[in-house]
């Protein structure tokens, strides 16, 4: 942009607001931004896709949700070996240095006894249990099952939340660019604007407060653009920070705005395509729902009996004369509740009424997605139309700053229009940017709704 810019009455001021807020729109989060980038770091490209792509494989996020995942994996594996069959082997020496009683005198009327045999003993046994039947077994190997399906789920919706989160960060940072490409342009039509003021008034065509308006004008401009390159640095930090990329890895972003832009229309199919069945929030509380359930029947599970087999193994390792213990023992045990003074028909009760409050919650939770769901696509539409209305300003806002400009140099239009447009333009063009930013979200929030995974 090669365009001169006078006034007489600049409103600085109001231009600086206007950038200010349309820089403000861009800082998301406030981190550091003096890291220096190592010495032959080979910058990483990534187009919106990519860099997607790059966060679900690499977001800290996620790899602690694949964590919990494999953790709830081997919980179920944990529950079930309860159920299978336990095996110990135990082994005691003991010595007794004195004898006490007759057992000293023992050998008087046995043949061949030695009564210091009994001052060691010295015994190995081995013992295998196998449970039989258990009610709170049998249901908590379900509940562990459906557990684990509530880990894949809850990182299916940290993946949809990682998916939104890189998009909207991602046309934060190509804006932030954008922005600054404004700014150098305006700059350098700015100081154009400054020089050539100072050679009119140096000739006596313009008065000097016309040439101090200017370079307060341009300085405030220079302001605004060191503004912009610390907020790309802000943003573009917090989008590697997203994507799992060290802080001080150099990263550039392929995809341009007007191509992006063009993807974010829907298509008619898609507006009538949520089906609650598929939200995974409306799966993670039928999940909680279920593991009510569950905790109900655990409850009711207590009244049952339990049964365990069990076969153990005993051998003496010493000459005890007094050792008659069968090797071989097997048998069963039985364990049937019969009293508890209330304490597990309380739990029951209790136990029913949480099953209650989420067949409640996930009814009221159905209507609230449902809802969810028209508002996002409502806003979607507004912020479309209010996005095409805006690019329409911003195109004639720029071209009347153009046409003003031109009058300017010719001598036939006054230095307060061509302030006055250009301002216009600015304002524009921070207002096209917001509603860039609008929509970008409102598509992001409804493909999150949509999404099925």
């Amino acid at each position: 942009m090669t365009n001169t810019i006078i006034s007489k009455k600049p409103k600085i001021t109001t231009m600086r607001n206007s950038y200010v807020l349309m820089l403000s729109l861009i800082c998301l989060f406030v981190v550091p931004v003096n890291a220096q980038v190592p010495a032959g770091t080979r910058p990483m490209n990534f187009s919106l896709n990519e860099a997607r792509d790059y966060a679900l494989n690499n977001s800290p996020v996620l790899l602690n949700s694949a964590r919990d995942v494999e953790i709830a994996k081997k919980k179920i594996w944990e529950t079930t070996a309860m159920g299978l069959p336990q095996a110990s082997i135990n082994s005691s020496y003991s010595y007794s240095p004195q004898l006490a009683g007759l057992s000293d005198q023992l050998g008087e009327f046995i043949p061949d006894f030695n009564p210091d045999d009994l001052k060691t003993s010295f015994l190995m046994s081995a013992q295998i249990d196998q449970l039989v039947f258990s009610g709170p077994y049998i249901i908590g190997l379900q509940a562990a099952k459906t557990y684990a399906y509530l880990s894949v789920l809850a990182e299916s919706k940290s993946k949809i939340g990682i998916i939104e989160n890189i998009t909207n960060t991602y046309f934060t940072a190509l804006i932030a660019r954008e922005s600054k490409n404004i700014l150098d342009s305006t700059l350098v039509a700015a100081q154009k604007t400054l020089f050539e003021s100072e050679q009119m008034y140096k000739n006596g065509f313009v008065e000097s407060t016309d040439v101090d308006q200017i370079r307060i004008l341009e300085s405030n401009i220079r302001s605004s653009l060191s503004v912009a390159e610390r907020q790309i640095g802000i943003v573009e930090r917090m989008l590697k920070f997203q994507m799992g990329i060290p802080i001080d890895q150099a990263i550039v972003l392929t995809d341009q705005i007007d191509p992006l832009i063009g993807l974010m229309s829907l298509e008619v199919a898609v507006i009538d395509s949520f089906r609650l069945q598929n939200n995974v929030d409306y799966r993670l509380m039928d999940l909680q729902e279920k593991l009510k359930e569950y905790n109900l029947k655990y409850s009711k599970s207590q009244y049952l009996p339990t049964v365990r087999g069990f076969y153990s193994y005993y051998k003496s390792l010493d000459n005890n004369f007094f050792n008659d213990q069968s090797p071989n023992t097997y048998g069963l045990s039985l364990s049937f509740p019969i009293f508890s003074s209330g304490q597990r028909i309380s739990q029951v009760s209790q136990r029913k009424l949480e099953y209650m409050k989420s067949k409640t919650d996930k009814e009221t939770g159905a209507e609230s997605l449902l809802l969810q769901y028209e508002s996002a696509l409502s806003i979607f539409l507004s912020a479309q139309d209010v996005f095409n209305l805006q690019k329409v300003n911003r195109d004639l806002s720029l071209k009347i700053y153009k046409k003003s400009n031109t009058k300017f140099r010719e001598g036939i239009g006054s230095s307060l229009d061509l302030n006055t447009t250009q301002q216009q333009y600015f304002d524009s063009e921070s207002k096209y940017f917001s509603a860039l930013m609008s929509l970008v979200a409102a598509k992001s929030k409804l493909e999150s709704l949509l999404s099925d995974q």
